[in-house]
């Protein structure tokens, strides 16, 4: 039902039941249809297009229901409009928006809604949020989105640490009652750490990429149980290869500290089809530092990309393959704890079939990853005294990051928002120099790889 481009000041649907589309834009409609029965199926609404009328002030919870619309249009952009005082009056909070997981494109124009950006679904693509009316409060989305952009994504991503960093602020003293097991993933970008990382947690939560760029760049982690253990997976920046600078880099050798005060209980050092020679170079550089670590005891490769990993003599003869490829890889696996074959292809693709076998590659391999972790016990920690005072510091720096950024947000000021991000910039530049001396002196494991994303950056 398209009736756009005309007076109406009034619209009863009641007996529409299966309406699927719904254009009503530029007109003087005052009431979010007429009644609250209007649509009696709200499940067949697919496209809600509302903008440019003169909707007295409403919250967002009417939408709640609407979980299969695509593509909702409540906002005002009609200058001639917003001049006369006539726009759309939606205010609050996005959260009721969190059920609609179709929806693509939202616009919220000049509208009153302030808040709730992290309750935006996943599936959104396009966001529309202009700010030209003045006292518009949607302009604070807008400020909030700023630093990203635009993207809203991006902003979703950070919002979701911090809230996760507020968690373990809050809870790290009760955690040390748990015996976590953590499991650290390393390794080249495009050689699948994210894609380890889902099949280990069996969740979607890493960002998966086939590019040769890398998509993680700060320390993930998620939580899963298995036989009564708890474990904790920890995905890392692509050793050597991700843009970052000396600086972040640092930054997130700290946070996977602070992730991990338990220690590490596997190092799951994961390499493709074949050793690179970018590979090669960083065994290289790392061989002594692992054994002078001892953390060789607590390393484990992984072959990914591996069709036949379900056949023993094929999973052999690749062992012996790569073993004679160079010396220091022979030394580094007889030494550790081998070398697992698994495939995980990808399971978000167009083909029903294809996916469905990806999903059972992936859910074998998860069973041979989960048959080698139980057989390891405990948490190692190099050089344990200093990495618990490691933890301690970074601990602290958390803490006072996460109250400042709460300080920030509901700051108003130009100049006291320029003072609190000083105050943020001082605590991340201490941090940084506590966390550098110490790796460098004696976490030699931490500075090494700082060394390697050295030189690969600057």
């Amino acid at each position: 039902m398209d009736l756009s481009n005309n007076d109406i000041t009034k619209l009863d649907v009641s007996d529409c039941y299966v309406l699927g589309r719904i254009i009503v834009a530029n007109n003087s409609l005052t009431k979010f249809l007429n009644q609250p029965r209007d649509i009696i199926n709200p499940e067949k609404l697919t496209y809600l297009n509302m903008m440019n009328n003169n909707i007295d002030e409403i919250n967002l919870n009417h939408f709640y229901d609407f979980y299969n619309l695509e593509e909702l249009y409540i906002g005002t952009d009609d200058r001639l409009k917003l001049e006369q005082g006539s726009y759309n009056r939606f205010h609050g909070t996005l959260r009721p928006l969190k059920n609609l997981t179709h929806l693509k494109v939202l616009d919220i124009s000049n509208t009153d809604i302030s808040k709730g950006l992290r309750h935006l679904p996943n599936s959104l693509e396009k966001f529309f949020f202009d700010a030209n009316r003045p006292g518009a409060k949607v302009a604070r989305i807008k400020e909030k989105l700023r630093p990203f952009k635009g993207d809203f994504k991006k902003y979703k991503k950070e919002k979701s640490m911090k809230i996760s960093r507020k968690k373990s602020v809050e809870n790290y003293e009760s955690e040390d009652q748990l015996e976590i097991n953590n499991l650290l993933i390393v390794g080249r970008t495009g050689n699948g750490k994210s894609t380890l990382a889902n099949v280990l947690s069996n969740t979607n939560r890493f960002k998966e990429s086939d590019k040769s760029v890398s998509v993680t760049r700060y320390f993930e982690d998620e939580m899963f149980t298995h036989n009564g253990k708890l474990y904790r997976v920890v995905d890392t920046i692509g050793v050597g290869d991700t843009k970052l600078p000396k600086k972040q880099v640092i930054l997130r050798i700290a946070e996977a500290v602070f992730t991990m005060k338990e220690g590490i209980n596997q190092v799951f050092f994961v390499v493709g089809r074949r050793f690179t020679k970018e590979e090669i170079d960083t065994f290289e550089l790392l061989k002594t530092v692992i054994f002078e670590s001892n953390i060789i005891k607590h390393t484990t490769i992984i072959r990914t990309n591996f069709t036949n990993f379900r056949y023993p003599d094929r999973v052999k003869t690749d062992r012996q393959e790569i073993m004679d490829e160079n010396k220091v890889l022979a030394e580094i696996i007889n030494s550790c704890n081998g070398i697992i074959h698994i495939d995980a292809p990808p399971i978000n693709i167009d083909c029903e079939l294809r996916s469905r076998l990806n999903k059972e590659d992936r859910k074998e391999s998860r069973n041979i990853l989960l048959n080698h972790i139980e057989r390891f016990n405990g948490n190692y920690k190099p050089y344990l005294k200093t990495w618990d005072q490691l933890y301690v510091k970074v601990c602290n720096y958390m803490k006072m990051k996460y109250e400042l950024e709460k300080i920030l947000q509901n700051s108003n000021s130009f100049e006291e928002i320029n003072r609190i991000k000083e105050k943020i910039a001082k605590l991340e530049e201490k941090v940084v120099k506590e966390t550098e001396l110490q790796c460098d002196v004696e976490i030699p494991l931490f500075a090494k790889i700082k060394l390697c994303f050295k030189s690969k950056n600057e």
